[in-house]
């Protein structure tokens, strides 16, 4: 019964700490949003009405016109928007490897609580990989093997010093 309590507060704590994190970095550092660089968002390409079209255009001349116009203003604010979204990618990689590896370092300093330490590397365990997701593209190759060797090395470590611990 008392092994079945600290597995349930183990997932608990992990579940807990993943949205606590996840949520704080949402509410203190936002993603970027793409009306901010665009006025609106469109799917398709709206055709020019033909009173719209200036001169003595033919329709066709008129539609293609409008579909070099919208091309050019998704460009203009489509870039702007990857680049900042590569951006925060990016940096939500690093935030997210830095705090995986101090939870990961706190689990070590709460090994007499077994289901608070297993809580805590369930849950950097969780959040490294959504960094890794989030920054696979943003993120330069070193640096995610640097963060997946040292993250790799900790963990291995807690392993065997938790398994010391049980001799």
């Amino acid at each position: 019964m008392g092994h079945a309590i600290n597995v349930i507060f183990g997932i608990a704590i992990a579940i807990i700490v993943y949205l606590v994190i996840i949520l704080g970095i949402k509410a203190f550092y936002p993603e970027p949003e793409y009306l901010d660089f665009c006025e609106e968002y469109r799917d398709v390409i709206r055709p020019l009405a033909i009173e719209e079209c200036e001169g003595n255009l033919t329709v066709q001349e008129c539609r293609t016109l409008a579909r070099e116009k919208e091309i050019d203003n998704r460009d203009n604010c489509h870039k702007p928007y990857q680049k900042a979204r590569e951006s925060y990618n990016r940096n939500l990689f690093l935030i997210t490897m830095i705090i995986g590896l101090i939870l990961i370092v706190t689990s070590l300093f709460t090994l007499g609580m077994i289901n608070i330490s297993s809580g805590l590397i369930m849950a950097s365990v969780v959040l490294i990989v959504y960094g890794f997701i989030r920054g696979w593209d943003s993120a330069n190759d070193i640096l995610k093997f640097v963060f997946a060797l040292a993250d790799a090395v900790i963990i291995i470590a807690f392993a065997v010093m938790l398994n010391k611990r049980k001799k």
